[in-house]
């Protein structure tokens, strides 16, 4: 249960900075995608149910916000959570070298997803030749975002108690990582 507190209480943490913070502080029209980053991340470090909840709710909130026809990031992330959830069953999770990997594969999931339901939806057909264009500079801002997320992520592990509950990879390989490249 108080894994899932601290979860909840980090969702809405990522909600304020991608709502609130991001706008104001970055200018440009390519900003990083937190809810992406988060649902990776809880897709990876995670449970099913616990995970996809929080990632519905994250979409129906990203709905919201953006001002798009309701329900399309609703659909979207879940489809990017329960995608990821299932192809990490293969991968080693206890390192963050392959979290990375799957950012970056959500990220182009999430693009064309959302100019494939834009599309059906009707909402704009033109909407291809932006995914496709803003496809490489919005990955490479979500892989900026994942590496400081995570990396802050183990620094708050390993400093407080409270925190050292957070799903993530296991700490002992990133310090290790960390000491040999010293």
């Amino acid at each position: 249960m108080r894994d899932l507190v601290l979860l909840l209480l980090f969702v809405i943490l990522m909600v304020i900075v991608q709502t609130w913070f991001f706008p104001r502080v970055l200018s440009s029209p390519w900003q990083p995608d937190g809810f992406l980053v988060m649902t990776v991340y809880l897709a990876f470090f995670g449970r099913w149910l616990s995970g996809g909840l929080l990632v519905l709710g994250m979409g129906y909130v990203m709905d919201t916000f953006s001002g798009t026809t309701f329900g399309l990031y609703g659909l979207t992330l879940p489809l990017i959570f329960f995608g990821v959830h299932a192809l990490i069953a293969y991968v080693n999770t206890e390192t963050s070298f392959p979290f990375y990997y799957m950012v970056a594969f959500g990220t182009c999931a999430e693009i064309f997803l959302l100019a494939f339901f834009s599309f059906v939806l009707g909402d704009n057909a033109s909407l291809w030749i932006l995914a496709t264009a803003e496809l490489f500079p919005q990955a490479g801002l979500n892989l900026l975002l994942a590496v400081l997320l995570l990396n802050g992520l183990n620094w708050l592990r390993r400093r407080w108690e409270w925190a050292a509950s957070l799903p993530g990879p296991v700490l002992e390989e990133e310090e290790l990582f960390w000491e040999s490249h010293d």
